[in-house]
């Protein structure tokens, strides 16, 4: 045994060291946690695959560089550059690829489960009571369906990684660690702000759970408040300078989404969202439930049920009864929760939804950033911080009773939460887009280099009709198309040879789903032409990417016609045929048509006229 001038030093006495952390048992047990997370999350990756918005992301992606004016864009309400930047790089690395995007979706989900453990460890030390709160974060289902949903998780994982990161380094500033610390939260404030509009109430989260717990425990929580913030009046002052440079900019540009975000809720529609989300939603999710759940296109809506619901309310009631009964402060931590679950959660959506339709309430992806607050709250209303004293109000039970009921409550816990995960993962249905999307990727590969494909919308169980022209083929497509062949599919030109894709993905003849038709007079094989034009007072034209124009016709000779529409002159190159068909794209939104025969002696006979929407045949070409 070696000895030094103090004494002998014993075994027990040499600093553990990393190896000797990484043995200890509550690692081994957060590891284990860890592990059984991730295997469930790989499984929903595995059954998930891009949907509704993600489509929308790749297409942005190859329309648009890589500048400060595309991903300072707002998209439906959300500010987010880093986010629409990660979706450029990726998507130009591989159009559609769901493994690279599934990758760095379970990365960065697996560096968030480390990062949780370690920020409870810094706050409560190694005790494996730990663990507890632990499997909340890292089982909560709530998080799921955001972790699926790739335009979700895009603002929901990285949200959540600042918050963890914020915390720590903030904590580690509150202890006196240095003011480094304190800078470093609030950079990671930024990162928040950079991929969610969430990520403003980050530097606020901080700040009072720091103030709450990491301060002098003899002095009330409104003068530890402003002690902190005489203390380290500049690092404040300069959270509030991004805060307010943030909103600066976003107020900017709402403008790059004309329509979409922030709106003035309804009040039956606003109340019925705050009821589904805070009386259904979040209780039953945050213990381990909703157990069922409704299917829809990107993924599922909560539905637990009545007796769920109750009994999500006992258990959370208890919870904070007994919380509050023995431990000192607990009170705090759980107005921190209601704070955040109302301000960050409840009222952006609000804004954001609250005119639509009440059923917002039961996503629970407008909630998933609340689980790291409810982990986190749940360890500060329980356990004593590292090295506090005094934590309890009372005496706790016997040791062996707390921790047979802390093992039985996480059991069941865990058994729970993994029913309800796996109900959800029962409801994703990426095989339908899967499919559609790897059948136009091989009918374009097959495409011949000089075919026409004029836009159609993606079908309405793959993106819904709201989206728009961002719903279009020659948006979402274009990205599996050779690069000679992208310009053709966003400008086609007329053509007699037409495609559009149909409902699976394949190239088939062109129609017109007609809103005008004009076809020759009862009687007549030809619609008159007179002194060389055939008007058409009653067309009309809707314009934009998705209108186009049909005229059939016969001809002894080759010849030209030229449409006009508004101010819009479009030229038709015409075949010798007994019977032709030519499609050509009409863009001006107008009444009235004129066709012009660019030789009034042609032996041209017009058999119908049509303007409408692009569609696909029902008897596909083969």
């Amino acid at each position: 045994m070696e000895t030094t001038e103090s004494g002998p030093v014993t075994p027990h006495a040499v600093p553990p060291g990393r190896a000797a952390r990484l043995r200890d048992p509550v690692t081994l047990g957060a590891a284990v946690l860890i592990a059984a997370s991730l295997a469930l999350r790989v499984l929903i990756l595995r059954d998930s695959y891009f949907v509704e918005d993600d489509l929308i992301f790749v297409g942005n992606a190859y329309e648009n560089d890589l500048t400060l004016d595309f991903v300072t864009r707002v998209h439906k309400g959300h500010f987010m550059p880093g986010a629409l930047a990660l979706t450029w790089v990726l998507s130009r690395i591989a159009a559609y690829d769901w493994l690279l995007v599934a990758s760095v979706t379970f990365a960065a989900q697996a560096l968030l489960a480390v990062l949780q453990f370690r920020l409870l460890r810094l706050l409560f030390g190694g005790r494996p009571a730990i663990l507890v709160p632990l499997a909340v974060l890292l089982f909560c289902p709530l998080t799921i369906p955001a972790f699926a949903w790739w335009a979700a998780a895009l603002n929901a994982v990285p949200l959540q990684l600042a918050l963890v990161l914020a915390l720590t380094a903030q904590v580690r500033s509150a202890r006196g660690e240095g003011d480094r610390h304190g800078r470093r939260a609030l950079a990671w404030s930024v990162l928040g702000m950079a991929f969610s509009t969430k990520g403003v109430f980050v530097p606020f989260l901080a700040f009072a759970v720091t103030t709450a717990f990491c301060g002098d425990r003899r002095t009330g929580w409104v003068r530890s408040m402003l002690r902190e913030l005489g203390r380290h009046r500049w690092l404040w002052a300069a959270h509030a300078a991004v805060l307010a440079a943030y909103t600066a900019v976003y107020l900017a540009r709402r403008g790059t989404a004309p329509g979409e975000g922030a709106a003035v809720p309804k009040p039956g529609i606003a109340a019925e969202l705050t009821g589904l989300l805070l009386g259904r939603t979040f209780p039953s999710g945050a213990v381990g439930g909703p157990i069922g759940w409704n299917p829809t296109p990107a993924g599922g809506l909560a539905a637990p049920s009545d007796l769920t619901v109750a009994a999500a309310w006992l258990v959370l009631a208890a919870l904070v009864a007994a919380t509050l009964l023995y431990r000192r402060r607990a009170v705090r931590a759980w107005l921190i929760l209601a704070a955040y679950l109302v301000c960050a959660d409840v009222i952006p959506t609000l804004i954001a939804r609250g005119s639509y339709t009440g059923l917002v309430g039961l996503e629970t992806r407008y909630v998933a950033d609340a689980a790291v607050v409810l982990g986190v709250c749940l360890g500060l209303a329980l356990l004593p911080l590292r090295d506090e004293q005094g934590a309890y109000r009372r005496p706790l039970p016997d040791r062996a009773v707390l921790s047979m009921t802390a093992g039985l409550t996480v059991g069941a816990y865990l058994v729970t939460s993994t029913v309800s995960i796996e109900a959800y993962r029962g409801t994703l249905t990426g095989d339908r887009v899967r499919a559609y999307l790897d059948t136009a990727a091989a009918e374009l590969a097959a495409a011949p280099a000089g075919v026409v494909i004029y836009p159609t919308p993606l079908p309405e169980d793959i993106v819904l009709p709201f989206n728009g022209d961002r719903r279009l083929t020659s948006h979402l497509l274009i990205p599996l198309a050779r690069p000679e062949l992208r310009a053709r599919m966003a400008h086609p030109e007329p053509s007699h040879e037409a495609r559009v894709f149909d409902e699976n993905g394949r190239l088939a003849k062109m129609t017109i789903d007609a809103v005008f038709f004009q076809a020759a007079p009862e009687g007549e094989r030809c619609i008159p032409v007179v002194d060389g034009e055939v008007p058409l007072p009653d067309a009309i034209s809707w314009g934009g990417q998705a209108t186009a124009g049909a005229l059939a016709y016969t001809s002894r000779r080759a010849t030209a016609v030229r449409v006009e529409i508004g101010d819009e002159r479009i030229l038709l190159s015409l075949k010798a045929t007994r019977g032709g068909m030519v499609h050509f794209p009409v863009t001006e939104v107008a009444r009235g048509m004129r066709i012009v025969l660019e030789d009034p002696a042609a032996p041209l006979c017009l058999t119908g006229v049509g303007l409408g929407a692009p569609a696909a045949e029902r008897a596909l070409p083969r």
